[in-house]
């Protein structure tokens, strides 16, 4: 929780004490923000991916792509953002293509974690949650931490892959 005194701490680097006095009021909008920006830890994928259709023999495999996200890094506790594209290969569930991209926006994009992890749990949830043959996931993204410090690239991206099951060795494709 957020409290008057952690943002005295938090914003102990300013020296200029009109400006310290201001951010004081800050609080509830930053606890507003943090609410918003964190409340995957509300949601649980098995709530999310649980709108299905039984299928038999189905041979395809099904994509969604360009999913839009916003997340934080838990290394530098600055945003990164992206999209992210998910590849499954059903054995017999179907999901919502909604359920796809709230999975990954809502439940995963809004935690603190690195793309990494995040990555490879969405693979993880629809190998598990959709007992899927095979599945993929490649978040793209940028991270504040790159642009805006270190290294101050705005146009570094990170391309992660993750890859289960029949389609674990898609990227080579």
């Amino acid at each position: 929780m957020v409290n008057n005194n952690n943002l005295e701490k938090i914003f102990s680097f300013i020296e200029n004490e009109e400006i310290r006095e201001k951010l004081k009021n800050s609080e509830q909008r930053i606890r507003k923000s943090f609410d918003e920006l964190f409340s995957g830890y509300e949601l649980k994928a098995t709530d999310i991916l649980n709108d299905v259709v039984h299928v038999e023999n189905f041979t395809g495999v099904i994509e969604m792509k360009n999913i839009q996200f916003y997340s934080m890094c838990e290394h530098h506790f600055a945003p990164f953002f992206g999209s992210i594209d998910i590849y499954y290969q059903p054995k017999s569930i179907i999901t919502g293509l909604g359920k796809l991209v709230r999975l990954a926006k809502d439940v995963h994009g809004r935690r603190l974690q690195i793309q990494e992890t995040m990555t490879r749990d969405i693979c993880i949830d629809i190998m598990n949650i959709l007992e899927a043959k095979g599945c993929f996931v490649r978040s793209t993204a940028k991270h504040l931490c790159i642009c805006s410090r270190g290294p101050k690239d705005d146009l570094a991206e990170t391309v992660v892959t993750y890859g289960m099951g029949t389609l674990e060795n898609w990227y080579l494709k």
